[in-house]
């Protein structure tokens, strides 16, 4: 009884074995003809398929952001800060107060030359006065000297009142008096630091009470309207840019979008140190969204080519001078010599030896030889 037991056990196992294999031949996906040899047979790679569009040659310039204008306020007069008028990243016109020096002791000798100014004036229209009277008493003194009424000492003593000799001396104590006025009022105006230019306060390093003298820097207003990148570029690219050219800019801590900017200046000559040429890229900045100190980058196109064939550069290998790449055809890798033109961000453009939808190999060409079987695992070719 026992025997029967364990003989149909066997059998039941059998018949279940046998239909879990039907039925995973049933089920199984059915497989995709890619022209690749699948399972475990051949070299794994990756692949892409050529394409053909627009290609540049790019350089990168990277830099940090300035502000189109930076400059530092000082002060032009000795004194306590009496009052602040402007905040720090305050929006500020030319000419506005930043803050103000006490003008108690300048007002005071603002007034001793206005005073003496005054009495300069009043002297000298007083004794032009007299100059002018005595001009008319020669000229009636010569005609009396002519008729004998008056002696020639009497005359001489009317052309000495009449000489302008005296008069010379009072306009040069006018002159005087008036450049005094005029240069304590300046220094009156003075006690009012204003902003040089249209811009934004970047920093203010005084309080209230604090002495300030001439010279010092004091506060910066920034003009922030446009930025400028500064960087180099060498010899090799040199030729291939120009002033007002348009570029693309990238500042990622100012958003995704890239900016557009020009050149404005380039060196005429290389740096000694550095064998590089200066070049300054303006940006419009009409919200303020960029800030002096931002870190950016300029594309500068080299050289350019249109509906051409290209693919990544990873692609292409070099021996003994010879370039070339592996495309996948019939599951097999086919070797085939390339001549390239110019490269731009990871592609190379293909003159010959590739065509337009062609699958490359990327990745795993290394290990390859001229038809080697090959298995495609990730690509556009799959």
């Amino acid at each position: 009884m026992a025997r029967i037991k364990k003989k149909y056990i066997i059998t039941v196992a059998v018949m279940v074995v046998a239909l879990i294999v039907a039925l995973s031949f049933l089920l199984r996906p059915e497989a995709v003809d890619t022209g690749a040899v699948e399972g475990e047979n051949g070299t794994p790679v990756e692949t892409v398929i050529a394409g053909k569009g627009d290609i540049a040659s790019v350089s990168v310039v990277s830099g940090k952001l300035k502000a189109l204008h930076e400059v530092n306020v000082v002060a032009k007069v000795t004194g306590n800060v009496k009052e602040i008028t402007s905040q720090v990243g305050q929006s500020i016109n030319k000419g506005d107060t930043i803050f103000v020096i006490d003008d108690t002791d300048i007002k005071a000798q603002l007034d001793q030359a206005q005073a003496a100014l005054s009495m300069a004036e009043a002297n000298y229209r007083q004794n032009r006065e007299r100059f002018e009277n005595a001009k008319k008493d020669l000229e009636r003194g010569e005609l009396l000297f002519e008729q004998g009424a008056i002696s020639e000492q009497a005359l001489e003593q009317m052309r000495a009142a009449a000489s302008d000799a005296g008069l010379q001396v009072l306009e040069a104590q006018l002159a005087q008096a008036k450049a005094s006025y005029d240069m304590m009022l300046k220094q009156y105006k003075e006690c009012w630091v204003t902003s040089p230019i249209d811009g934004m306060v970047a920093y203010i390093n005084v309080g209230v009470g604090e002495m300030v003298s001439p010279g010092a820097p004091v506060a910066m207003v920034v003009d922030m309207s446009a930025v400028v990148l500064e960087g180099s570029i060498g010899e090799s690219l040199i030729n291939h840019v120009e002033k007002q050219e348009d570029i693309e800019i990238r500042i990622p801590s100012a958003g995704e979008k890239p900016f557009n900017g020009t050149i404005k200046e380039i060196s005429p000559a290389a740096d000694q140190r550095t064998g590089l040429f200066g070049l300054k890229v303006l940006i419009d900045n009409p919200d303020g969204a960029i800030k002096p100190g931002m870190f950016a980058e300029a594309d500068l196109v080299k050289d350019s080519r249109q509906d051409v064939v290209y693919i990544p550069s990873s692609a292409v290998l070099s021996k003994n001078g010879d370039r070339f790449v592996y495309i996948v055809e019939g599951g097999k890798a086919v070797y085939r010599e390339v001549a390239t033109g110019i490269g731009g961000d990871g592609t190379i453009e293909i003159i010959s030896g590739v065509k337009e939808g062609e699958e490359v190999i990327v990745r795993g060409q290394n290990y390859l030889n001229d038809g080697d079987t090959v298995r495609v695992v990730r690509g556009d070719g799959q």
